[in-house]
């Protein structure tokens, strides 16, 4: 490597201007050997971790976030994938449009958590927006409230085929009761994954769930 730098250095042609070169092209030139002795230098003083293979989760989003979702007027409270703080390596939100998603659930140690503020408290139902290619369903995914809390509420759901991971699915997976205003945490993580990945979550929502005369209950939109 010491070899190439040094032939890179004295025997570049951009060192005079060579016949045809315009000047756009010799400052194109200089700029790819200063590159190269800038990749040298940094070669001989730091070893090669210049040229390691980029970590697995380089593209997985931030493990921490300062978004706290608020409740909305409705009562209900909506937690995209983008809000969520991701806790694992491979676990990540894929922004692409047609994706919009936490995808690369392929460990079971990985989790996303969202924390969010209830003016209303009160029983929600919890809708989580799945995705599961064929063959891959058959995970299964645990939800916890307040798992920071003794107080700690836990659902639990097997992950469904919808024909795709980027084919979602609106399903209820249970009921959780938030008896505090303030501020709360939901936990999402595998309790086991059935095949090469767990699933993907675009979103979950909290819908409260209010009361009939008789005391029963029906589900708000």
């Amino acid at each position: 490597m010491l070899y190439r730098l040094s032939y890179s250095l004295e025997d570049n042609p951009t060192s005079a201007r060579a016949p045809g070169n315009t000047h756009q092209e010799i400052v194109e030139m200089h700029r790819s050997t200063g590159l190269t002795a800038s990749i040298g230098l940094a070669l001989i003083l730091g070893g090669t971790d210049l040229w390691a293979a980029p970590p697995a989760n380089q593209s997985a989003a931030p493990t921490e976030r300062a978004v706290v979702v608020s409740q909305a007027d409705d009562g209900s409270i909506l937690l995209s994938g983008s809000d969520a703080a991701i806790r694992g390596t491979t676990l990540r939100w894929e922004p692409e449009e047609k994706k919009r998603t936490l995808g690369f659930w392929t460990k079971a140690s990985d989790a996303a958590e969202w924390r969010f503020a209830v003016r209303t408290p009160g029983t929600f139902d919890v809708e989580v927006l799945q995705g599961c290619g064929t063959g891959q369903e058959g995970s299964e995914m645990g939800v916890v409230l307040d798992a920071d809390q003794p107080r700690a509420t836990a659902l639990a759901f097997t992950v469904e085929d919808t024909g795709g991971f980027q084919e979602f699915r609106p399903r209820v997976i249970g009921r959780l009761t938030i008896d505090d205003d303030g501020e709360h945490l939901l936990r999402v993580q595998p309790k086991s994954i059935a095949k090469t990945a767990a699933c993907d979550i675009r979103q979950i929502r909290l819908v409260p769930v209010a009361r009939n005369g008789d005391g029963s209950d029906f589900r708000g939109e």
